[in-house]
């Protein structure tokens, strides 16, 4: 995969044009170019670096939305958890997950029961063949699963159900990439959109600035779908005179701790109690192994706060929730943090996670060409970027392929990556060489953070390795930072 140039991105106008290169830009631009429109697809920094990359690498099937009966979104989620299981295998396995049920009310075993039952009816055909329905198991049984885990509370049962994790999130980003450029999409990482373009009342393309060499540029395109996350309001902002549309944020914390805690997933329940803008009180976190490590999430907080902070927050969280596992700073290998959409109440000062993104169609507010996504789970962003192409085909006025990304399996990359604690320098060097030419990486912190997962599962910080990889770097003529001229 070749980084566009500033001149073949101006050359001619494009039909759709993504900004943003996280999962829902990158499954956007992948759709838009599958059904025939002339695509391309522009990111600030390295591609799948922000949110998309920060998450608790889970696949929802829906069950949490029977709580609110909302029937739709679970057969949605249900549908496209099927979607990367099937078109994603290598990277994508089923995972059980069980948690504490307590007394014989709303949270307790007869009440799951339920809710189970109505899960696994309303997802029937749509689940895929690796995932079972939902099920309450007995007090016993649940203790035995939970093991060291188990509340000091007495259990009266627990739920299990099963849900997909993503064993290589930088693996499948690179695949949804390749597949956006295999059908004819152009694509550049470090190409920063300064403004957009246009007249009053419609949007037909960006000015670009290009990170890597200075240069300044445009991009013409019939529809632009912006799909920035929090960069969204600013960006459209002053083409708008209501921005009340555009949601707050709120960050989303997920740990990577070393230690191999289990074989499946675990639920456990925060008891802390405390004045914080986001209550926590009563909160599950989920303790996921992945990689001989376990992943722990997700601790919520107002994004204008420390996010450092937010890592001792979590920690102190889990010590209520689990004290017998003395977690601690030195325990952690990597921290996932991100934006994710929030309703903020300034009269309370309350942030609450949404739990439904946005697709606003700016046309409606009387300016045409720009479409703004806003996705709240990494699961859906397949069916999200299909609305989305579908309502750039509306404004576009014009007919195209059907969509057919539901179907299409992704590219993804099985090849085994060196291991840079034992590994010779010039091996080191070749898969770099390899992720500079064919990855659109520009620098070494691109392959260890975003193109392996020697930075995620702690490798690059072990005795050596940094060493190791710089002379690897050395020899493969790359950087150890991006060269950007900001």
């Amino acid at each position: 995969m070749k980084r566009a140039t500033l001149e073949a991105l101006g050359d001619d106008p494009f039909d759709v044009l993504v900004i943003g290169g996280g999962i829902y830009g990158l499954m956007a631009a992948r759709d838009a170019a599958m059904r025939g429109l002339r695509t391309a697809l522009v990111e600030r920094d390295d591609f799948g670096g922000a949110t998309s990359h920060n998450s608790l690498k889970l696949m929802h099937g829906g069950i949490r939305y029977v709580q609110h009966l909302d029937i739709s979104r679970l057969r949605a989620s249900a549908r496209e958890r099927a979607f990367w299981q099937r078109a994603a295998a290598p990277v994508c396995q089923p995972m059980d997950f069980t948690i504490p049920l307590f007394g014989h009310g709303i949270r307790g075993p007869e009440a799951f029961a339920a809710a189970a039952a109505l899960y696994t009816l309303a997802s029937t055909g749509l689940r895929g063949p690796l995932y079972h329905g939902a099920r309450a198991i007995g007090a016993k049984a649940a203790r035995r699963r939970l093991g060291a885990f188990a509340p000091e509370e007495r259990v009266s049962g627990g739920g299990i159900w099963r849900d997909g994790q993503l064993q290589d999130v930088n693996r499948l980003h690179m695949a949804c990439l390749r597949a956006a450029i295999d059908a004819g999409a152009l694509a550049a990482n470090y190409m920063e959109v300064s403004a957009l373009g246009g007249d009053g009342d419609r949007v037909t393309g960006v000015h670009l600035r290009d990170r890597l060499t200075g240069a300044e540029g445009a991009i013409r395109a019939g529809v632009t779908l912006s799909c920035t996350g929090k960069a969204a309001a600013a960006l459209a902002g002053p083409h708008l005179r209501d921005r009340s549309l555009f949601t707050g944020f709120l960050r989303a914390t997920n740990l990577v701790i070393d230690r191999d805690t289990r074989t499946s997933g675990i639920g456990v329940v925060s008891r802390s109690r405390s004045d914080a803008v986001v209550e926590r009180g009563g909160r599950m976190y989920f303790f996921t192994p992945w990689q001989g490590h376990t992943i722990i999430g997700t601790h919520e907080s107002s994004a204008e706060g420390a996010a450092d902070a937010d890592i001792d927050d979590l920690l102190t969280e889990l010590q209520f929730a689990c004290p017998r596992l003395g977690l601690s700073r030195k325990d952690v290998v990597w921290v996932h943090q991100g934006l994710i959409p929030a309703d903020i109440d300034d009269s309370r000062g309350a942030v609450q996670r949404q739990t439904r993104g946005s697709l606003l169609d700016h046309s409606a507010q009387g300016l045409d060409g720009l479409i703004s996504v806003a996705g709240v789970k990494y699961t859906t962003a397949r069916l999200i970027a299909e609305r989305a192409v579908d309502a750039a085909l509306r404004q576009l006025d014009r007919d195209a392929r059907p969509c057919r990304s539901f179907e299409t399996p992704l590219p993804v990359d099985t090849s085994p990556d060196p291991d840079p604690r034992s590994d010779e320098p010039e091996v080191l060097a070749a898969r770099l060489r390899q992720a500079a030419r064919g990855e659109m990486a520009v620098s070494l912190q691109d392959v260890a953070v975003r193109r392996t997962l020697w930075a995620e599962t702690g490798l690059s910080q072990a005795p050596g390795v940094e060493d190791r990889l710089l002379r690897a770097a050395a020899i493969a003529g790359i950087p150890a930072q991006p060269p950007l001229r900001d």
